[in-house]
């Protein structure tokens, strides 16, 4: 019996095992193509969908197809992305000179037809509804049955794999399908990975046919409406004051996966996240979602309304920036907003946006201390998103550097007010421009900008601040579990964890608030994935004025006879014009160091110091041992230490699953760090690169949303996996090593070792969980 009988015969028992629910739908639902595709939760088959559908959906296809990056933009987290489909347009594009139309799910079009128009296409049958039709005029049955047909090569894939971001995928719809299948016969999907197993194969083929029917989202609890309620009268008050306020929080939180910690949270029950959105209608109206560009853009009404929305996407690891909405936040607000000695006479326009005077009637210490409390998700903002290929963005920082804080206590007085209002016009961003425009030729104007700002900076020091003490330990944040962060940078992404972890980054910063805002407003609500070459390139320059004077204040608590010297060995082969910019005397702090050092390496002692400085909270010192690798898993901490050799054979993260029958299974991140002469080259990194210089570092838990490579180790294997790793300095070697141990992407347990690392992820924290991107993974 032939492949092709084979599948005509599966086909007819499936045609007569699903005639009775196909001619329910018929009967219910008619055949125009129209028929809505979300059925009411009680309904059998939405229970079907939530209970066997949605669970294959997520764990092996949205994986893949979750993120802004997603291939063809199809987007399988949530129904709407799925009857939404698939674009040949592609979000993420440097090159081009207009901004694009933006195609945000659930922002910019609600209805199918209105994706029509915008040029998605369908991977589901839009035409009659029968069990036949809906399987052969579905892209997604087609491209599923073509992996079948032609199942997964094992071992390292053939060169007509191509796993390059910057591919061109090829989004066929039901037009062109064949001639795809018959033009790349082994890119069925999954593609790149393992096939369905027959039973996942089989729920997702009777799904189709059926009509792909989807479920509502589960309603609310009566909790969590009442949460609700309370939270959009907290932020829709009438008065000036309570609008400003609203605003300003909005702007800041408008990434945020809000949830209520009131609600039981639990591995079996992890948190529901709201979005905090711009509505033109009040509380207890339908929502209505203003979607500008931007959270500061203009709403063209005459009052918004801040609503809270139940985001109905599954949760990703590389989107999910989780935010508790708590009695303890409300406090916070009041003490700092609501409830502060401030008063607003008139509230600002849209117009020529600038935070540092839109926001003025705010004292400058609420405003730092509103996000210095919550820095881990100030900062993981420009890093979580919707920048999912985020290399204009993390391309200006090290692969590794600490963040500490300068103290808020110093922010209390009204003459910082005054300094920030005044410095407004220097410190205006490139993010106020169009995206749909070339904004290049107003660069001059921010570099010029930030040299006076920072000749203001030095003479507001000098007449402010004591030059007799000096910088000590004191003008630094302490005392809370976001007092000192880590960022890890992966090329094209990143990752922020609480702490001074690991080992000495060879960078560090010390941010103040006009930085912390200002990363804010250009990297996050300024930033637009859809916006030109001439904002991103802009956007690009602008934060390397950030990085350098993040740097310079670290640098300046230490003595000053090593502070050029410093800053120079972290800018070698830097041009002339940025040398000629790292003169400029007022970048430093002018107070001297007030710190006595100990040793002629003042920089390592001052990590060392503030390390040891921040660490007296409690909950710093319980977040810092979640990281570091316990005695019995001794013998991992040599992976810190490979060879540049194998090093050069990493990529950017790679898990390592240790299964123990006896203490459990844990799982490592085994980290590679890129050297380079510096991060201030904007259109050729690789020519900044130091390669020989790259190394490794070893974190536990899971670190990074994009693993490249996956290692499964027996605990009784570990020595030898970590000897052989060590020795692992030649292809060959390589290879042998990924033969053992190594989890390829066509490894036949691949799904089964993806599922396992998922549970542990959800065990380990079921807030910030969220499913992987293997959009990462190599080939080897």
């Amino acid at each position: 019996m032939t492949f092709k009988v084979l599948i005509i015969l599966l086909t007819s028992v499936l045609v007569s095992a699903c005639s009775d629910a196909s001619d329910q739908l018929e009967k219910d639902y008619g055949s125009d193509k129209t028929r809505p595709r979300q059925l009411p939760v009680e309904d059998t088959l939405a229970q079907q969908y939530r209970e066997q559908v949605m669970p294959i959906l997520e764990s092996r296809c949205v994986v893949c197809h979750g993120c802004y990056d997603a291939p063809c933009q199809l987007k399988l987290s949530s129904p709407e992305g799925i009857d939404r489909g698939a674009s040949k347009h592609e979000v993420y594009n440097g090159e081009r000179l207009l901004g694009a139309q933006p195609s945000r799910l659930f922002v910019d079009a609600h209805e199918t037809d209105e994706w029509r128009k915008q040029g998605f296409s369908s991977v589901l049958n839009e035409r009659d509804q029968t069990l036949l039709a809906n399987l052969q005029g579905s892209v997604m049955y087609k491209l599923l049955l073509q992996k079948e047909q032609h199942p997964q090569p094992q071992g390292i894939l053939p060169a007509e794999f191509n796993y390059a971001l910057n591919r061109q995928d090829q989004c066929p719809d039901i037009n062109q399908v064949e001639d795809y299948k018959e033009d790349f016969p082994l890119a069925g999907m999954p593609y790149g990975l393992p096939n369905l197993s027959r039973d996942e194969f089989k729920t997702l083929e009777q799904w189709i046919g059926r009509g792909a029917p989807m479920s509502a989202p589960l309603p609310l609890s009566a909790q969590h409406l009442a949460l609700v309620a309370h939270w959009e009268r907290k932020l829709n008050g009438n008065s000036l004051k309570e609008q400003l306020v609203a605003r300003y929080i909005y702007e800041h939180l408008f990434l945020a996966h809000v949830y209520f910690d009131a609600q039981a949270i639990s591995v079996q029950r992890p948190p529901r996240f709201f979005k905090l959105i711009r509505s033109y209608t009040p509380s207890g109206e339908p929502i209505k979602i203003i979607p500008t560009r931007r959270p500061y853009d203009d709403p063209k009404v005459e009052r918004v309304y801040y609503r809270l929305v139940l985001d109905r996407a599954t949760t990703l690891a590389k989107t999910n920036l989780p935010y508790a909405f708590n009695a303890k936040l409300e406090k916070k607000w009041d003490k700092l907003f609501y409830n502060a000695k401030f008063t607003v006479k008139t509230l600002p326009d849209y117009q020529d946006f600038n935070p540092f005077l839109v926001f003025k009637d705010i004292p400058v210490s609420a405003r730092y201390e509103f996000m210095l409390k919550e820095a881990h998700f100030t900062i993981s903002g420009f890093i979580k998103g919707p920048v999912c290929r985020g290399q204009v963005a993390v391309n200006v920082i090290n692969d590794k550097f600490w963040v500490f804080f300068v103290n808020p206590d110093i922010n209390e007085n009204a003459r910082i007010d005054n300094f920030v209002y005044e410095q407004a016009g220097n410190l205006r961003l490139p993010a106020e421009s169009s995206s749909t425009n070339l904004s290049l030729t107003e660069w001059l104007s921010y570099a010029k900008g930030n040299t006076a700002y920072f000749k203001a900076k030095s003479n507001y020091i000098h007449q402010n601040m004591d030059h007799e003490k000096g910088l000590t330990l004191d003008d630094i944040w302490s005392g809370d579990e976001n007092a000192a962060l880590t960022i890890f940078r992966h090329i094209d992404s990143a990752t922020v964890l609480k702490g001074a972890v690991g080992k000495q980054p060879k960078t560090a910063w010390i941010i103040d608030y006009p930085i912390l805002e200002r990363i804010h407003y250009l990297l996050v609500a300024g930033f637009d994935v859809y916006g030109n070459v001439g904002h991103q390139l802009t956007t690009r320059l602008y934060m390397d004025f950030l990085r350098i004077e993040s740097e310079t204040n670290f640098i300046s608590f230490i003595p000053t006879e090593f502070r050029k010297s410093t800053l120079a060995s972290w800018y070698l082969g830097s041009t002339k014009e940025l040398s000629d910019y790292l003169e400029d005397k007022n970048l430093f702090n002018n107070r001297p160091s007030g710190i006595d050092f100990e040793t002629q390496f003042p920089k390592e002692e001052l990590l060392t110091r503030l390390k040891q400085y921040v660490y007296e909270a409690p909950m710093l010192q319980q977040k810092n041992q979640q990281y570091r690798i316990p005695e019995d898993d001794i013998e991992l901490k040599r992976l810190s230490m490979l060879g540049n050799e194998v090093v050069l054979a990493l990529p950017q993260v790679s898990f390592v699953l240790i299964e123990d029958q006896e203490q459990g299974d844990r799982v490592y991140t085994l980290l590679r760090h890129n050297e380079h002469k510096n991060v201030s080259s904007l259109l050729n990194e690789k020519a900044n690169r130091l390669p020989l210089q790259d190394t490794a570092e070893l974190i536990k838990g899971f670190l990074g949303t994009y693993p490249g490579l996956i290692f499964k180790v027996s605990a009784r294997d570990k020595s030898h996996f970590v000897s052989a790793f060590i020795q692992a300095n030649t292809i060959q070697k390589f290879q042998a090593l990924m033969t053992r141990y190594g989890v390829r992407r066509s490894n036949p347990a691949f799904w089964s070792v993806s599922d396992r690392l998922h549970q542990l992820y959800l065990q380990q924290d079921p807030v910030e969980y969220g499913l992987f991107d293997y959009n990462r993974l190599i080939n080897k």
